[in-house]
């Protein structure tokens, strides 16, 4: 009785290894990346609170002027910069703020604009 052995080639594996290897190495690529993207979302969102709060500081002053400053929050400190801007309505002015990590604020983790009553 010859019985003919029925199996993988060594080749076989060899292929089969290769390809989960490569998918593995895709997965935790992705994974980085993915991890990377949440974290620059929590600081922008932030950032976007620090303008927020900046923004509604203002409102409340009946004189506002362009001003600097920075926050601290959790382990960073984010620097803030509002530019008062005329308006075609004499009595109404824009006001910009942007926010980011270092002091001239060059790149913006965010931007936010209102509008106040000139008083």
């Amino acid at each position: 009785m010859n019985k003919q052995l029925r199996g993988f080639t060594l080749l076989e594996v060899l292929l089969a290894l290769l390809i989960i290897s490569v998918a593995l190495v895709a997965m935790v690529e992705a994974a980085g990346f993915s991890q990377k993207q949440t974290a620059d979302m929590a600081l922008r969102q932030q950032a976007l609170q620090v303008a927020d709060e900046t923004l509604m500081q203002f409102y409340r002053q009946p004189q506002v002027n362009d001003a600097q400053g920075n926050v601290q929050r959790m382990d960073r400190t984010f620097y803030w910069a509002v530019d008062v801007r005329k308006t075609d309505n004499p009595r109404i002015i824009r006001l910009d703020v942007r926010v980011g990590l270092e002091r001239n604020i060059d790149y913006a983790l965010a931007r936010l604009s209102g509008f106040k009553r000139n008083e």
